[in-house]
């Protein structure tokens, strides 16, 4: 006898194991280009970042500045245009403006100026004051005019660099941090006197995570547990996430209190994906969040090296991964393109079959 079953809702739960989530026919793509081979030194491809509401991703390269890619594979020497100041240092960290676009600065280590500043979408560098070796730039963005900057000192104890006056002068408020703590290089601006700063690296026994609320005249610490030397993400509702071992440090009261999540992560600084979820880097994949970083599900191919740093460009559709060495040219593959649409690809949850 035949059954029949009507209007019957099955649901089948998809256990996702260990194995990455596939991202259709996605692949890995050398998209190095002109910059294979080019000139440099040790470090040589320093940075990808993606210029945020555009399609633009830019690469740093040590002693030859930032270059701009928005297509295929032909990277533009940014600051190209009269009288623009040459950066020549390792660059290492970009903030983009969130209001004026074409607004952002650059800081690096090594080899002349630490801190530099764009108000024409990278035509034109100004160096800011006289401070170099910098591994991190943070700006106040609730000031419309932009004042209060912060720069940290590339494997220095006790130093935090600040400006009032938009770069033009810096005071050197890590002074006033304890002795004997360790290198103080990511300082992050939460208000105009509120600040949280790293400790870490080989130098110095204290090791942590710093908290002013007076603008830098004195320091309390809020964790004892040591950052990576990855900079940190502050995501768009505050929570500031660092890299801590295989793990993050996570904060959500702007610096008070951390926290330890995630597991099995490499020690590099996470993304923030349109939709509010994360992206890292696993052993041998990408991995994503969904829950502010406590769990974490490997996707897509195999990672094509180990890299330095992974971005994501919603304009593009894209996740970049980088890698460098120590030697004087960039690497052939430097860097390599997955196309995917995170916002298309939801977190399965369960598969719904009607039954009719």
């Amino acid at each position: 006898m035949k059954a029949n079953v009507v209007g019957c809702l099955l649901i089948v739960s998809i256990a996702i194991g260990a194995g990455p989530v596939p991202l259709s026919a996605a692949t890995w793509v050398n998209v190095t280009g002109n910059l294979a081979n080019m000139a440099s030194e040790c470090g040589n491809l320093t940075l990808l970042s993606a210029v945020p509401g555009s399609n633009t991703v830019i690469a740093g390269i040590a002693l030859d500045g930032l270059w701009a890619n928005s297509a295929g594979t032909t990277w533009a020497h940014l600051g190209s245009g009269a009288g623009s100041d040459t950066i020549t240092n390792r660059p290492f960290w970009i903030v983009y403006d969130p209001v004026h676009a074409g607004v952002f600065w650059e800081a690096g280590i090594y080899n002349g100026g630490g801190v530099y500043q764009t108000i024409d979408n990278g035509v034109t560098f100004q160096r800011l004051g006289s401070i170099s070796h910098n591994d991190y730039v943070s700006v106040d963005f609730s000031d419309p005019n932009r004042q209060t900057l912060l720069a940290g000192g590339h494997e220095q104890s006790q130093t935090v660099y600040r400006s009032t006056d938009g770069g033009k002068t810096w005071t050197n408020i890590g002074v006033n941090i304890p002795a004997d703590t360790k290198f103080s290089t990511s300082p992050v601006i939460i208000d105009a006197q509120t600040y949280v700063v790293n400790l870490s690296g080989y130098a110095g026994s204290v090791a942590g995570i710093l908290r002013t609320t007076n603008g830098g005249a004195s320091w309390q610490q809020v964790s004892t547990l040591e950052p990576g030397g990855a900079p940190p993400l502050v995501t768009s509702n505050g929570t500031i996430y660092w890299s801590y071992w295989n793990s993050l440090l996570k904060s959500t009261d702007s610096g008070s209190t951390w926290s330890q999540v995630g597991s099995n992560l490499q020690p590099v600084r996470p993304v923030e994906l349109p939709d509010g979820r994360l992206l890292s880097l696993g052993a041998t994949s990408l991995v994503i969040s969904a829950d502010a970083g406590s769990t974490w599900t490997p996707i897509g191919d195999a990672l094509p090296f180990t890299p330095a740093g992974v971005i994501y460009s919603p304009g593009r559709k894209a996740v970049f991964v980088w890698r460098w060495d120590c030697g004087g040219v960039v690497l052939p593959d430097a860097i390599m393109r997955l196309d995917v649409d995170f916002v298309g690809l939801a977190a399965p949850t369960g598969l719904r079959i009607k039954l009719d």
